[in-house]
């Protein structure tokens, strides 16, 4: 320690009497690089002398605290994240082990860090695409949603995203996909409505794969998911200007195509009213986008696919013009078996008995199956309208009926016959109807992936009932046609009362007295001359269990059927 002298000593004190004294031990207050910078909470405003030269003074007080708080709450927000994420701990044994440059070993009895943590971080510390951080992880970083998301509503938004859209488009689902996100985030009506049919079809899944107990709570977020977009739909349907938006017609189309595919058919009737009173009030259908007049069509097409009526509404000519010519596949190397797609049905000695009107879709069919498994082999063809078509043609299809002669026994396939199709009552044929309703469950099992959803039992029970009182002339008049309707029924039909109808059928058309297909090479050789192409998504193993089912049934006359749980019929 230095030593004063007595003067200086004196002179000091006297000169630095207000200047604070430390102890001895103590170090002294001192300023320089070390010195930490208070923190300014409050400004002090004499509002007597307040001149406006002071203004700055107080924008750049107010700009920086400002700052201070955003820059604290982003620092919050990542220590509260970081404390409860699951990996946390991982991370920290990670980071210590690679500063220590040694194996460590963990003693959290949870953690499952290895013991070679050099190798561990090598794997580890790779930074993964940034894909991961807004898709596989559930979470929208952003949290810009219109409402407030849980955890199981991230995942259920992930699900519809990444694979209820992919099964309810046939093509470019992943643009049509970032389309639902981009209307979703601001409507809370509508991002209701996607995650409560989200959470069913996942239940749906869930259950047919025997997971009972995720299956429950996936059911139970369904029903408290729609009663929470019923409410909010209730809300705006409460307020003038909000209920005539074209959002609301959105959302009350995207409502009635749910309550179709899942064959709720008091909720249709009550939303398929709603939305019928909707469009007049908004105009016509000429006011919407093009995108919303599509949602229009397809709950139209479904709930009439369901009934087996005719849709409500008329396709527009503005929104048809707006529709891009489908693109050619000249030069493309396509499988061998598309060369041969559909060609039976022009070929067969039965095809004379078909209706001109017939003929006409199944060349338009044709086209459109062409279309979209060559879109698989080369996605870079699709066009942003390219699902439009399909509703078309099924649209069509729905609004066409043929009559079945009166000695079969049947006056006509269903209750929308009038006098339209008098072309239809003036060749009547046994073929064409079950070959319609046919084409329409194509439509819906192999381009549309609606299988699993309640509405397609509904189809493939109409067919049986229309095929059922033909199925003996059929047999002798079309065996190739029939054994193509019954396989496509049988596809679609797994998992519902009516399949084993189906599989009866084809047992008794595949003996050797008949059509002799011994192998699955023999059977699917003729199925190419209709419409039947392999999809991976269940191609050869679907189709092949089903054959293996009519060779084994044939021999076992009892199977167990498959059990499934029908989530959506509530």
């Amino acid at each position: 320690m230095p030593q004063f002298s007595s003067g200086s000593r004196s002179t000091s004190s006297s000169s630095s009497s207000e200047e604070p004294h430390f102890p001895a031990n103590a170090i002294p207050y001192r300023a320089g690089p070390f010195r930490a910078k208070p923190q300014t909470t409050f400004l002090f405003i004499d509002a007597l002398s307040d001149l406006p030269q002071h203004q700055a003074q107080k924008q750049a007080y107010l700009l920086k605290k400002y700052h201070r708080n955003r820059k604290q709450t982003a620092i919050d927000r990542l220590r509260s994240s970081k404390e409860s994420h699951p990996l946390s701990h991982h991370v920290t044994c990670l980071a210590t082990a690679q500063q220590k440059s040694s194996h460590l070993e963990c003693t959290d009895p949870l953690c499952t860090c290895s013991q070679d943590n050099s190798r561990t971080i090598a794997v580890r510390s790779k930074p993964g695409p940034a894909r991961d951080l807004l898709g596989q992880s559930y979470i929208d970083p952003f949290n810009v949603t219109g409402v407030q998301m849980s955890d199981s509503m991230n995942l259920y938004f992930h699900h519809f995203r990444y694979h209820t859209t992919a099964a309810c488009y046939p093509l470019d689902s992943v643009r049509i996909s970032m389309g639902w996100w981009q209307k979703a985030i601001t409507q809370p009506a509508l991002l209701r409505a996607l995650l409560f049919f989200t959470a069913g079809h996942q239940a749906t899944l869930e259950s047919n794969n025997g997971i009972s107990q995720a299956a429950q709570t996936s059911l139970r977020d369904s029903l408290q998911l729609r009663g929470g977009a019923l409410q909010t739909l209730n809300n705006i349907m409460r307020d003038p200007v909000k209920a005539v938006a074209e959002s609301t017609t959105l959302v009350v189309a995207s409502l009635v195509a749910m309550e179709a595919v899942g064959a709720n058919l008091v909720a249709l009737e009550a939303h398929q009213q709603g939305l019928k009173r909707l469009i007049p009030l908004c105009g016509d259908l000429d006011v919407f986008d093009h995108f919303t007049l599509s949602k229009v069509y397809q709950s139209d097409v479904k709930s009439a696919a369901l009934r087996n009526t005719r849709p409500i509404f008329t396709i527009s000519r503005k929104w048809r013009n707006e529709i891009l010519p489908l693109s050619t596949n000249q030069g493309l190397a396509l499988p061998k078996c598309l060369s041969r797609l559909g060609c039976s049905f022009f070929s067969s000695p039965w095809s004379s008995q078909l209706d001109p009107t017939m003929i006409a879709s199944l060349r338009v069919a044709q086209r459109l199956i062409l279309h979209y498994e060559t879109a698989q082999v080369y996605p870079e063809i699709i066009q942003s309208t390219d699902n439009d078509p399909f509703l078309i043609f099924e649209h069509q299809l729905l609004s066409t009926s043929y009559s079945i002669p009166e000695t079969r026994g049947q006056d006509s396939a269903h209750d929308g016959a009038d006098s339209n199709n008098e072309l239809s009552a003036e060749h009547p044929s046994i073929l064409n109807e079950p070959l319609r309703l046919t084409l329409i469950i194509y439509l819906n099992f192999r381009i549309w992936h609606f299988q699993c959803f309640p509405f397609m039992n509904h189809m493939v029970s109409n067919l049986q009932r229309t095929l059922s009182p033909l199925y003996g002339e059929l047999q002798s008049t079309a065996p190739t046609l029939l054994f193509w309707i019954l396989f496509i029924g049988g596809m679609a039909s797994q998992g519902y009362k009516c399949h084993s109808w189906f599989v009866n059928g084809l047992i008794a058309l595949v003996t050797p007295e008949q059509l002799d297909l011994g192998d699955w090479d023999d059977a699917k050789a003729v199925l190419e001359g209709f419409f039947y192409t392999k999809q991976d998504w269940s191609g050869e193993q679907l189709d092949g269990d089903l054959w293996n089912e009519v060779l084994l049934k044939a021999a076992y006359p009892y199977i167990a059927p498959r059990p499934r749980v029908q989530i959506f019929a509530i």
